[in-house]
């Protein structure tokens, strides 16, 4: 665990022992460091795990994920959307999640392009934040025949086509 106590979040000198163990040689040091970060509502982090999204352990690259979408700042779409396209990331989960909780905007192709993810969990997850991004319940089984849920997608893909310039989240 990160050695900085929560309730001295707001000590500068906290977040800069933070910030430096994002570069230590122990991962369970590193993703707990993001986490902790994450749960500051400080900004600054931001460069700081965008940084560490490379880094070589998949635990610390998605506390690193969920401590971005926690923290809020859509500089960190960008960031992410490539995460999404990036087959050696790992799982997509932690990142659809963060998106859905930045409302980008942007994501919203790319999830209805994992509703043909060969992983059913990772349909479920793209489909959930579709929904809650939206408020649109348009039916789609992640676990369903491939032409339920084709059928799904094409709904998706008539209601994007539809309302893209017009919809905000």
């Amino acid at each position: 665990m990160a050695t900085v106590p929560a309730e001295t979040s707001g000590n500068t000198s906290d977040f800069d022992t933070l910030i430096k163990e994002l570069n230590h040689r122990i991962w369970e040091v590193r993703r707990d460091a993001c986490e902790e970060l994450g749960l500051r509502a400080d900004t600054r982090a931001v460069p700081h795990l965008q940084r560490m999204l490379n880094d070589g352990v998949g635990a610390v690259r998605y506390a690193a994920v969920e401590s971005l979408g926690k923290l809020g700042d859509r500089s960190s779409i960008p960031a992410l959307l490539k995460l999404l396209k990036n087959t050696h990331f790992g799982s997509y989960g932690p990142v659809i999640e963060s998106l859905a909780n930045l409302k980008a905007r942007e994501a919203v192709p790319s999830f209805i392009e994992l509703l043909r993810d060969p992983d059913a969990r990772v349909r479920g997850l793209a489909a959930n934040a579709l929904m809650v991004m939206t408020r649109q319940v348009i039916a789609f089984k992640a676990k369903g025949s491939e032409e339920e849920r084709e059928q799904g997608i094409q709904l998706w893909e008539q209601w994007w086509a539809k309302n893209k310039d017009a919809w905000t989240p």
